[in-house]
């Protein structure tokens, strides 16, 4: 009984595997030919963005304070000359302010309207988005049994003959 049993599953196993037989082999066929795909990548581009800004600085001077100390100098000793005894001190003091005064005033007076215009190229750093054509894979087209068959590869044949895998499989009937 048991041997039966084991023929009878072993005859149904092998009658189920022959009616659904399905299977890869390789093979050689002829490419016909070869074309590029290309996609379209949207890509950010980096680029800088320079430009002359105008600024209008208010004059203060040229930035030296030898001007103002050689009026404080020059109105220390006439403040000097000038004061006697107890208010020598404060006559040589008071002429020296109003000389380094007076030297200030005079250089701020040298630009007419007080103000400069700074002139410095400013750059920014900015991003587009272009459009780059690039390389999406190949489109081969072989001759295999008499019939074009065409498929979607990374890498370009280098032969005219090619190995290709061949998978048959039921329709399921």
């Amino acid at each position: 009984m048991q041997a039966i049993l084991k023929i009878s599953l072993i005859s149904l196993f092998l009658l189920s595997s022959h009616l659904s037989f399905a299977g890869s082999f390789v093979d050689s066929a002829t490419v016909t030919s070869v074309e590029k795909v290309y996609k379209n990548y949207r890509v950010d581009e980096p680029y800088q963005d320079c430009y002359i800004q105008e600024t209008v600085q208010q004059n203060t001077g040229d930035g030296s304070a030898t001007n103002e100390l050689f009026g404080a100098v020059l109105g220390g000793a006439i403040g000097n000359k000038l004061g006697d005894g107890d208010g020598k001190d404060a006559m040589t003091l008071f002429g020296a302010l109003m000389g380094a005064s007076i030297a200030n005033d005079a250089e701020k007076k040298a630009n007419t309207n007080g103000q400069k215009i700074i002139r410095q190229e400013v750059c920014e750093n900015k991003t587009r988005q272009v459009i780059e054509k690039r390389l999406s894979h190949y489109l081969v087209t072989v001759d295999y049994a008499g019939r074009d068959v065409s498929f979607k590869t990374n890498r370009r044949p280098s032969n005219d003959v090619i190995k290709i895998e061949v998978t048959v499989d039921g329709l399921g009937n």
